[in-house]
C-alpha cells in the first residue's frame, strides 16, 4: 500500500506493506486523513510516534470496513466510519482496535469526517474529564481558530459554558465569534485585554511557554489550567505562591501516548455524549480544505502557516465519496 511519512523535515509518499487484521481489530480502506500539528512536529523529526506505534503520519481518518477481526463487536464490513489513532492514518489502509472506531454522523461526507476524532477527542478529554468543566464555566481558549480551538468553541456553546479565545487576526476572531465565542484578543499586546473578561474556570492552551504568567494571571480561583502544547517554548517562570494562593490546578495533557483502554473509554464517551449533537446540527465539522493526496506537502506547509481557520485533510481515495 502506499503511505506518508516524514523524511528529512518534507513528506514522501513510499511503498509500505498492508498490516495484519488481528482480534479486536477492524481493516479500514482510507478515504481522508486529517493533519494536526502533531503530523508537522513528526515530518520535522521532533515527535516519534509512540513505542508499538505506526510511523506513518496521520493521527485520524475516515473510510470505509473492508476486514473485521474476530471479537471486534457489531462492526460490520461496508461500514462508513472514521477513527482515532497514534499513526497509520495517511496510508490507503489502516488496521485500528474496533473501540477506537466511530461511526460517521449521518449528514457528513466521508472528508468531514475525517477532520473530527483527534480535535473532538483532545477537546472533550481536556475540557470535560481533565478539567471537570461545569455548566456556566467561564472557558479560555488559546489558538481558538485551530481545529482543536474550533470543536472546544462549539462543545462549550452546546454544554452552556461562555468562552473567548486568543488568535493571530482579527478575521480569525470573527470566525471564533461565529462558531460561538463571546469574543477575545490578538495575540501581542493585545492578549492583555483578556483581563477584562476574566477570570477563567478553565484555560486550554498549546501554546506552554511565553503563556505560562498570562495564564496564572487570568486564571479563577480554584480555576484549571490544562496546557496541551509547546507552540511558545518549554520553559516558563512562575509566581508559585499566587499559584498556590488561587489554588490551580496545573493539567500536562497527551492524547497520542494513552493506553489502548483509555482511549477505548474516550471514544465511548464521544459516541454517548457529543456524536449525536452532529446529527442535531449542533455542531459541525469545520472543513476549510480538503488537498488530493498527491497535493500532501502543499497540506502541511498550509497547516504550518497559522492561517488555517479549522481543519485540513488529504483525500486518499475520492471514489468513496
Amino acid at each position: 500500500m502506499k503511505a506518508l511519512q516524514g523524511v528529512e523535515g518534507r513528506v514522501e509518499w513510499g511503498e509500505r506493506a498492508s498490516p495484519a487484521c488481528d482480534v479486536g481489530q477492524v481493516r479500514i480502506r482510507v478515504a481522508a486523513a486529517g493533519l494536526n500539528r502533531a503530523d508537522l512536529l513528526q515530518r520535522a523529526g521532533l515527535y516519534p510516534p509512540p513505542p508499538g506505534a505506526s510511523d506513518i503520519l496521520g493521527l485520524e481518518a475516515s473510510g470505509v470496513i473492508s476486514e473485521v477481526g474476530a471479537g471486534s463487536g457489531t462492526w460490520q464490513v461496508g461500514d462508513r466510519v472514521c477513527c482515532l489513532l497514534a499513526g497509520g492514518g495517511m496510508a490507503e489502509e489502516v488496521v485500528v482496535d474496533a473501540r477506537h472506531v466511530l461511526p460517521v454522523p449521518e449528514g457528513l461526507s466521508l472528508a468531514e469526517a475525517a477532520a473530527l476524532p483527534e480535535v473532538y477527542a483532545t477537546a472533550w478529554l481536556n475540557l470535560f474529564q481533565l478539567a471537570a468543566l461545569k455548566p456556566g464555566e467561564k472557558v479560555l481558549l488559546h489558538a481558538g481558530a485551530s481545529g482543536v480551538g474550533s470543536a472546544a468553541i462549539q462543545l462549550c456553546k452546546a454544554f452552556g459554558n461562555p468562552c473567548w479565545v486568543s488568535v493571530g487576526s482579527a478575521e480569525r476572531l470573527a470566525y471564533c465569534e461565529s462558531l460561538g465565542a463571546q469574543g477575545g484578543a490578538l495575540r501581542g499586546e493585545g492578549l492583555e485585554s483578556l483581563r477584562d473578561f476574566g477570570p477563567f474556570d478553565v484555560i486550554l492552551d498549546p501554546v506552554g511557554g511565553n503563556y505560562a504568567s498570562l495564564n496564572l494571571a487570568l486564571a479563577a480561583t480554584d480555576g484549571r489550567w490544562v496546557n496541551i502544547g509547546l507552540m511558545g517554548g518549554r520553559k516558563a517562570e512562575l509566581d508559585m505562591a499566587l499559584l498556590l494562593g488561587k489554588r490551580v490546578q496545573l493539567i500536562g495533557s497527551t492524547l497520542r501516548s494513552r493506553d489502548e483502554q483509555f482511549k477505548a473509554d474516550l471514544i465511548s464517551d464521544l459516541r454517548q455524549h457529543v456524536w449525536p449533537l452532529f446529527a442535531e446540527g449542533r455542531l459541525q465539522p469545520r472543513l476549510e480544505k480538503a488537498f488530493p493526496a498527491r497535493n500532501a506537502e502543499a497540506a502541511f506547509e498550509t497547516l504550518a502557516s497559522n492561517k488555517v481557520e479549522g481543519k485540513l485533510v488529504l483525500l486518499l481515495d475520492e471514489s468513496l465519496g
